[in-house]
């Protein structure tokens, strides 16, 4: 009688790993990292095009009886500084950049298939605004990698609230005349193709946030490991000034 299963299965077992060799110091590092090597960014932390590559983000509400706010957004760039994205101008955008309000950031990665993981991000954090333009030392911005449709969705969408006296303040505006909207959709696309778009009329319709995290969990799983590897970096909030990372070192944590 085999007590432990078949001498198939065994075998299965013991080919599985687990490992509590820290993964690094800095989470944010580990994160680009990890996005790299899956082609969602390059070694810069820049989004690579054609990409899918997003998070949810939630923030409390203005009370207690209100409902969190929730938003999937894309990713634009990962630094050792925070997670970089951009929304669209308006009361939505400002309060979350603005408010002093924590965060809460979730995103996960791959498929639980023998030879691969699932990894999930867990972060706690403030976001602030951040400029659109501002170039890095390679030369590049934010602006330079926001897919074209996200550029030309979001201004004709600004522009189309000007033409009828709609405050920015309004999240979820009605599309009352669908083809006017189009219309102003291929205008605004063939602008920007022309480069007749403006940077100002851009950043008239774009903000440019950072996600600034000072509580982070990794969970890595598949089905060739015995068990999830769960580990948590820490950091005082406000403690994070430019290229700094200041984290605590990592605990590896009990997986449930």
């Amino acid at each position: 009688m085999h007590l432990h299963g078949t001498p198939q299965d065994n075998c299965s077992y013991q080919r599985r790993r687990f490992s509590k060799k820290s993964p690094g110091n800095d989470p944010l590092e580990l994160l680009k990292q990890s996005s790299v090597k899956r082609d969602y960014c390059d070694e810069d932390g820049y989004r690579n095009k054609h990409q899918h590559w997003i998070f949810g983000i939630a923030t409390s509400g203005d009370s207690l009886e209100s409902a969190p706010t929730l938003r999937t957004l894309d990713f634009q760039r990962v630094t050792s500084s925070g997670i970089d994205f951009i929304r669209k101008r308006g009361k939505g955008a400002a309060g979350l950049a603005s408010s002093g309000k924590s965060s809460t950031l979730l995103c996960s990665f791959g498929k639980y298939r023998p030879g691969e993981t699932v990894e999930q991000w867990l972060a706690e954090g403030q976001c602030e605004q951040i400029n659109l333009l501002e170039e890095d030392g390679s030369g590049r911005n934010l602006l330079s990698v926001i897919p074209s449709r996200s550029i030309v969705e979001i201004v004709a969408s600004m522009v189309v609230k000007e033409e009828e006296g709609k405050g920015l303040e309004e999240e979820r505006e009605p599309m009352e005349k669908h083809s006017h909207y189009m219309e102003v959709v291929q205008r605004t696309r063939q602008q920007l193709e022309k480069g007749d778009l403006t940077k100002e009329e851009i950043e008239k319709g774009i903000m440019a946030a950072r996600f600034v995290p000072y509580h982070m969990e990794r969970l890595v799983g598949g089905p060739d490991q015995v068990m999830w590897e769960r580990w948590q970096w820490d950091r005082d909030a406000g403690a994070c000034p430019e290229g700094t990372p200041l984290w605590d070192a990592p605990k590896l944590l009990l997986p449930y």
